[in-house]
C-alpha cells in the first residue's frame, strides 16, 4: 500500500513538471509555471513558487524555447470621436422710401471617427430691392478627410450650388486634394490643402463651362483674446488649360460670445473672378453682422 502511494505521488510530480511551461528572462533566470494574459507591455505568468507575476515583455527572452510574440500595437488614431456644428443667421428688412430684404443662413457640421474627418455645409442667401425678384445664392457641400499619416490627410469633396448675382444657374464640382493639419486646438487651428478640382457651370444664358482646375485652400482660426476669435478661409482655383482663368474666394471675420453657445459674428466675404460672365463684375464683396449658435 505504501509502495502504491509513493508511485502515485511520483507520477503526479512528473506529470506536473511535464505540463509546466518554462519562461526564460533576459538575465538568464528560468521560471516554471503557466502563461496567462498578455497585452502590449507585459505578460501575466503563473509561477509555481511565487504565484501570478506581471513581467514586462522587454525582460522576457523566451517561452518554452521560443521567442515570445509581442502583442501587436494598434496604430493610434489621429482623432478621437467628436461631433461639432454651427448655424448662423443674418437678416435685414426695410420699408418706406426703399423696400429691401436681405437674408443669409449658413450651417456646418463636422464629425470625426478615428482617422476620418467628415464635414458638410449649407449656405443660402436672398437679396431683394424695391420688390424686384430676389437674387439667390445657395451652396451644399460634403467632404471627407483621411489622415493617413499623423497630420497629413487625403481629402475628397462634392459641391453643388448656384449664384444669381454672377448669372450662374447651376454649379457642380468634384475634387481631391492632399492637405496638412498643422495644428487643431481649442485656442486655434490651421490647415492647408492642394489638389485638382473638376468644375462644371451652367449659366443663365444657357451656355456652360467645364474645366479641370488646380485648387489651393486654407482654413485658419485663432483666439486673439480669451473671448474674441479671428477666423479666415480662402480658396484659389486656376484652370489647368487656361492659366488666365482663375477664381479666388476669401472670408475674414471676428467671432465673440454673447451667452453660452451663442455668438455674434462680423464677416467680410470677397469673390474675384478674372473671367466673369458677360454683364457681371469680376469682384463681389459683402459685409455681414449676424448671430450664430455652436455646439
Amino acid at each position: 500500500m505504501r509502495r502504491g502511494l509513493c508511485t502515485i505521488v511520483l507520477l503526479t510530480i512528473l506529470t506536473t513538471a511535464a505540463s509546466a511551461d518554462e519562461l526564460i528572462l533576459t538575465n538568464g533566470d528560468r521560471v516554471q509555471g503557466q502563461a496567462g494574459d498578455q497585452n502590449n507591455d507585459s505578460l501575466i505568468w503563473h509561477s509555481e513558487n511565487f504565484g501570478p507575476l506581471t513581467i514586462p515583455l522587454e525582460k522576457v527572452a523566451m517561452v518554452n524555447g521560443s521567442p515570445i510574440a509581442a502583442a501587436k500595437v494598434a496604430p493610434a488614431s489621429s482623432f478621437s470621436n467628436t461631433y461639432t456644428g454651427a448655424v448662423s443667421a443674418t437678416g435685414a428688412y426695410a420699408s418706406g422710401n426703399e423696400e429691401r430684404e436681405d437674408w443669409d443662413i449658413e450651417g456646418s457640421v463636422e464629425w470625426r471617427e478615428g482617422d476620418f474627418r467628415h464635414h458638410s455645409g449649407i449656405n443660402y442667401e436672398s437679396h431683394s430691392l424695391d420688390n424686384s425678384p430676389a437674387n439667390e445664392e445657395y451652396r451644399l457641400d460634403y467632404g471627407i478627410d483621411w489622415f493617413f499619416q499623423d497630420k497629413w490627410y487625403w481629402n475628397n469633396g462634392l459641391f453643388w450650388g448656384g449664384n444669381d448675382n454672377r448669372a450662374i444657374d447651376q454649379h457642380y464640382a468634384l475634387g481631391s486634394a492632399i492637405g496638412r493639419q498643422f495644428w487643431d486646438q481649442e485656442s486655434g487651428a490651421l490647415s492647408a490643402e492642394t489638389g485638382l478640382l473638376w468644375v462644371s457651370e451652367e449659366f443663365e444664358d444657357q451656355s456652360s463651362d467645364n474645366r479641370l482646375t488646380w485648387s489651393w485652400a486654407a482654413d485658419y482660426r485663432q483666439m486673439i483674446t480669451p473671448s474674441l476669435e479671428l477666423f479666415h478661409s480662402h480658396s484659389l482655383r486656376v484652370s489647368v488649360s487656361d492659366l488666365d482663368d482663375s477664381e479666388l474666394r476669401a472670408d475674414l471675420g471676428l467671432k465673440a460670445p454673447l451667452i453660452q453657445d451663442i455668438f455674434t459674428e462680423l464677416k467680410l466675404e470677397w469673390i474675384y473672378d478674372n473671367q466673369p460672365v458677360e454683364g457681371t463684375e469680376p469682384s463681389d464683396t459683402q459685409l455681414t453682422i449676424g448671430v450664430s449658435y455652436s455646439w
